[in-house]
């Protein structure tokens, strides 16, 4: 929500950039009177495109290239603060503006000889060649804020903002009085001080982030404002990954198309390479997992359930282990996670979301049910269906439908979502705690609100963990479920998690490598209060999960 303000915000400043703010009564006050009371409309459409296609460009590109957030988090807040410092001292883009002259006087030809809703967009879409490279560091800025999304969801949210933001001004000026015009002319002289000011906003956004305080007060916005309908909806159309315990699935077989290919895997387990070419003729399941997700791993016996029973009638499943964090990159990590969950089907370890974003796919677990033809006719997100995905599968194979599958699914009695310890998604701290991601040391709240955890002793955050620093410490959970799973890891020693459930004590958890751990397991769905007293310099944590 930050974000869309700041991108708002930068599309109403920029019409003081040096080049743009003495053009606008030009281009557009003059533009209306004799011409069609739409043409401004069609004048801030054609604008709007330009620098639209540009920003959703570069957001597809850095999103395919698979770069690691937190690098491009760290990226963008550099160039945030370079662009920051280049506005505080303009002068490199006063001297832009006279150079820009042999477009001005060509848009101010276009915006004269030619008129109607055409003449407009044109003119529109020549003033969008001016307004970027004039613009200069506030659109690099919401670029580089756009780049930093996750998907093209969250960037086209950014886009739409700053569209809105940079179509106000302009559209006042088309519709306005010559009063309207003659005032912006007027505080032209201002436009220095204005783009120092929003220089001056730039770099502390930088230094916020830097701090990670845009993510802390994001988390308590998204505690206080459900999101809109219309966000959701956007987001959902690029989101890039997520645990889900039960999406809906296709209810009969539909042809979604042929199936893309492996793309860029860095290992296979149990086979030689695959590719949809070589599989033609079976019927193919490709299943996205990775083996620190606890909704993977409920539905893992059933996938391992279907390949052992269909495998000799035609099925081959491909299991694509798409890694959520660092250390489930690691060859090693997912040979030992295969043979723990008696995998005997081909694992394909794409590390760098090659074929995660070939299927543009956004879930763990996640399943495409791909035809002997090597068409994708079934598609199915999260956990459940079972009954449905294995009937569909016996359907495929010329089987008869079997009465006997079992459903299954996730408990409606979870009430707590995934809590992540990282930055990157750090919602669930108490907001008491929310105060900084370096190290510090924490004192443990009097109460604890429902669905949130806290910290004591000294620790450290990271993108996607936090990180003990001392040689003890706490963390408290106030949750409603009847199991708790954490994602943990311990590289320097093993370390020791002493458990109080309700004030009774549980069994030690010991910790060493990165999975997941159990840390309590009840029939008893309620609130419950969990502590937890870590022993072992050096402990991160990644993630709580429920069951």
């Amino acid at each position: 929500m930050i974000q869309i303000f700041f991108a708002f915000l930068a599309g109403i400043l920029t019409v003081g950039a040096p080049c743009i703010l003495p053009l606008l009564p030009i281009l557009l006050g003059a533009s209306i009177g004799q011409q069609s009371k739409t043409r401004p409309l069609f004048i801030v459409g054609g604008f709007v495109l330009v620098f639209a296609a540009l920003g959703a460009f570069l957001s597809w590109l850095t999103i395919n290239l698979g770069i690691d957030p937190t690098l491009l988090r760290n990226i963008a807040i550099a160039l945030l603060a370079v662009f920051g410092l280049l506005m505080v001292w303009p002068k490199p883009f006063e001297l832009l503006s006279i150079k820009m002259n042999f477009l001005i006087n060509r848009a101010n030809h276009i915006g004269t000889s030619r008129g109607g809703n055409s003449g407009g967009f044109l003119l529109g879409m020549m003033l969008g060649v001016i307004w970027t490279p004039c613009a200069g560091p506030v659109l690099g800025a919401i670029l580089t804020l756009v780049a930093t999304q996750e998907n093209l969801g969250r960037a086209a949210l950014l886009l739409i903002a700053y569209a809105i933001g940079s179509g106000i001004p302009m559209l006042i000026i088309a519709y306005g009085s010559q009063y309207v015009t003659t005032g912006v002319r007027s505080i032209a002289k201002y436009s220095v001080y204005l783009q120092q000011g929003f220089g001056i906003l730039i770099l502390a956004l930088a230094v916020a982030m830097f701090l990670g305080y845009d993510i802390q007060v994001q988390a308590k916005l998204a505690s206080l404002f459900p999101s809109s309908n219309l966000e959701s909806k956007i987001i959902g159309l690029g989101s890039q990954s997520s645990d889900v315990s039960s999406k809906k699935s296709e209810s009969s077989l539909k042809n979604l198309g042929p199936a893309p290919e492996f793309k860029n895997i860095s290992h296979w387990i149990n086979s030689e390479p695959l590719t949809m070419k070589s599989l033609e003729g079976k019927v193919v399941l490709v299943d996205f997992w990775t083996y620190s997700c606890i909704n993977c791993i409920r539905t893992l016996p059933y996938v391992t359930q279907w390949y052992e029973k269909y495998k000799d009638q035609g099925l081959v499943i491909v299991g694509v282990h798409t890694p959520e964090f660092p250390f489930e990159k690691v060859t090693a990590n997912v040979e030992k996670a295969v043979k723990d969950f008696k995998i005997n089907y081909p694992v394909a370890q794409d590390n760098d979301f090659g074929t995660w974003n070939n299927y543009n796919n956004q879930y763990w677990p996640a399943e495409y049910l791909i035809d002997q033809q090597g068409n994708i006719v079934y598609t199915h997100f999260g956990e459940g269906n079972y009954d449905l995905t294995e009937n569909t599968i016996r359907q495929l194979l010329g089987l008869d439908a079997d009465t006997s599958a079992q459903a299954g699914g996730p408990s409606n009695k979870i009430n707590s979502p995934e809590m992540y310890f990282g930055t990157n998604r750090l919602e669930y701290l108490s907001a008491s705690q929310q105060s900084s991601v370096y190290p510090k040391v924490y004192t443990m709240p009097e109460n604890l609100r429902i669905n949130t955890f806290a910290l004591e002793g000294s620790w450290s955050f990271d993108g996607d963990k936090t990180v003990l620093a001392g040689l003890s410490g706490k963390i408290k959970l106030h949750f409603s479920s009847g199991k708790v799973f954490m994602v943990a890891d311990s590289p320097l020693k093993t370390a020791v998690l002493k458990i109080t459930v309700d004030g009774k004590l549980q069994p030690d958890v010991m910790v060493s490598g990165s999975q997941l751990y159990t840390l309590f397991d009840s029939v008893q769905y309620k609130e419950h209060t969990l502590e937890i007293e870590v022993s072992g310099e050096g402990f991160e944590a990644f993630t709580f999960t429920f069951g």
